[in-house]
Order: structure tokens, then C-alpha cells, then sequence
């Protein structure tokens, strides 16, 4: 709805199209054309009224129409502060327009000319607004528009909100970090490093790494479906944040093939690295008993959500 009010203004800004709309009417002066036939069928006693047939430049087009009805939908269902306010300074722009009163008929008569090629963008948003049709990619003759997220920072996001929830005590969260870089250069740090969480309590410290990927929890020659990128990159964290002494850990989504921690990576005695499933069917994260990252966030071991998984009932 944002987008669409977004949208909308900077269509009104440029300016909304006008058309002549011819109207037949009945007036006591001559105003345009006599309509000759209709004036021939006047009932006797009124051939002092006439006939008249005149056009008149006017917004009301069945694409204003359209918008103004999508935009009042808009204004009646949105519920943040901030498009309902533009909503409603939209609405007295448009107050002397009418809304359609047969929407499918006004979308057949979208006009497509070069003087409307402004308003080619609103189209797809009208449709969505005013047929309910929802912003996927499904199949069908239907064309419109789908919304594309991209998952691996929604999925970010979700772990990050999911772990803020579930802090201990003393514990802290920061997203994107950036304390560190890779290296030094002529004075100047060079190769930002910012892991995706980074999380303290005390004088402890966890760097978490999230990745939309999906792996093989059985297929140890393939690696897992790690990547060694992702390696260098944790490598990296442990050493500029951790001082090379701590855990890492990579979250991924949790599938079938993967559905439970991976034994640590150890890149030395004192550093470690986990791969876990993050389950969003349950809404939980699965971590390995050996961690310590229990004692910065309230968590069930692995085995624990397991063992309940499997319970009848």
C-alpha cells in the first residue's frame, strides 16, 4: 500500500489527465450542439427546453476513476500512520473525482497512448488493490505484478528478532558489527569485516553467521554442501573478533537432510565452529550440547528437540 501511495503522489505531481466527456442534457439555452431529433420528440408545452449535446474537459476517465477507488480502499485499510495521512492528502487532490462504478469495464478502457504512458506503471497496482489479487508468483493467464524477497536477509532478520527475544540476562545483541577489518593499508583498515551477529556476556563472545543454504547432513564426502568461502569467512571473525579463542556459528534453515548440528569444526583447540539448523517450523534454533552458547541465550539442546519430536502425540 506504501508503494501504491508512493507511486500515486508522484503520478498527481506530474499532473492528472484530463478528457473531453461528451454529455447530453436538457437546458433552457443553446450550449454545443442541437440534438435535431431528440428536440422533434419534445412533448408539446416544453419546445421552449432544449436539446443539447456539448463536450466538457474533465478528469473523470476510467483511469482516475480506477485510482480513486483503489486509493480509498487503500485509505480505509492501511494501518500505518504515515500512508494514512498521505492517503488522506492524496484523497483531497482527488476529491472532484468519482470513483468507478464498473471496475472491470473501466480496465478494459485503460487507454495505452503515448499521453498516458505515466500512468502504465498504476495498472498493475489497481489490478492488485481492487481484484484482491495477491502478489505471487503463481501460474495461470493472469498478468501482474509478484513481490520478490530477498530470503537470505529476511532470513537474517527472523534469526536476529528470534535471538533478541531469548537473551539472558547481561547478554547483547549487535547486528553487523563492524569493529574489525581484515587488514591494514597505508594506515587505513581495509575489507570491513562484519559478521551478521555478534553476541556478548561478559567477557564472552559468540560470532553467528547466517545462510540461506541448504545442506546434507549425510553427505560428509560433499563436504556437507558447506562452502569454503564461508570457512575463510568465519576464519576471518574468529581471529579479529574472538582473538582466535572462542565459537563461531553458521545457522541455516532446517530441512530433512539436515535437521540437527553437524560435530565442530575446529580450526584449533581453542576455536571452533558450528553449522545449525535453525527450524522455522518450530521456531527454534538447535544447538549442539557441547556449546556454550547457552549461556548467553535461552535455548533447548538439540538432542532435547529431538527426543520431544519423536514422542506420540
Amino acid at each position: 500500500m506504501a508503494q501504491f501511495l508512493a507511486e500515486l503522489d508522484l503520478l498527481v505531481k506530474r499532473g492528472v489527465r484530463f478528457d473531453y466527456q461528451r454529455i447530453e442534457e436538457e437546458q433552457r439555452f443553446l450550449r454545443g450542439q442541437l440534438n435535431v431529433v431528440a428536440q422533434m420528440r419534445q412533448r408539446p408545452g416544453r419546445q421552449h427546453y432544449l436539446q443539447i449535446r456539448h463536450d466538457v474537459f474533465q478528469p473523470d476517465r476510467a483511469e482516475n476513476r480506477l485510482l480513486k477507488s483503489a486509493l480509498e480502499q487503500v485509505a480505509k485499510s492501511t494501518k500505518d500512520a504515515n500512508s494514512w495521512r498521505l492517503a488522506n492528502e492524496l484523497r483531497s487532490m482527488l476529491g472532484e473525482l468519482p470513483a468507478s462504478r464498473h471496475i472491470a469495464l473501466d480496465f478494459r478502457a485503460w487507454s495505452t497512448d503515448r499521453l498516458m504512458a505515466h500512468y502504465q506503471t498504476m495498472k498493475p497496482w489497481c489490478e492488485l488493490i481492487l481484484n484482491q489479487q495477491m502478489p505471487l508468483a503463481v501460474s495461470g493467464e493472469w498478468r501482474g505484478m509478484s513481490m520478490l524477497f530477498p530470503m537470505e536477509r529476511l532470513f537474517e532478520r527472523y534469526v536476529e528478532g528470534w535471538l533478541r527475544g531469548r537473551l539472558e540476562p547481561g547478554a547483547r545483541l549487535k547486528a553487523q558489527a563492524s569493529r574489525h577489518s581484515l587488514c591494514q593499508h597505508s594506515g587505513s583498515d581495509m575489507f570491513r569485516l562484519q559478521p551478521d551477529l555478534l553476541m556478548e556476556k561478559g567477557a564472552q563472545t559468540w560470532v553467528l553467521d547466517t545462510k540461506w543454504k541448504t545442506l546434507d547432513g549425510g553427505d560428509r564426502a560433499n563436504k556437507y554442501g558447506l562452502s569454503q568461502g564461508d570457512f575463510y569467512q568465519l576464519f576471518a571473525y574468529g581471529n579479529k573478533y574472538l582473538g582466535s579463542k572462542g565459537e563461531l556459528a553458521l545457522i541455516y534453515p532446517r530441512t530433512r537432510r539436515f535437521d540437527r548440528p553437524l560435530p565442530s569444526f575446529d580450526f584449533s583447540p581453542e576455536l571452533r565452529l558450528w553449522a545449525l539448523p535453525f527450524d522455522l517450523d518450530a521456531d527454534t534454533l538447535l544447538v549442539d550440547d557441547e556449546m556454550q552458547l547457552t549461556d548467553c541465550i535461552k535455548v533447548a539442546a538439540a538432542a532435547a528437540v529431538l527426543d520431544q519430536a519423536v514422542i506420540p502425540g
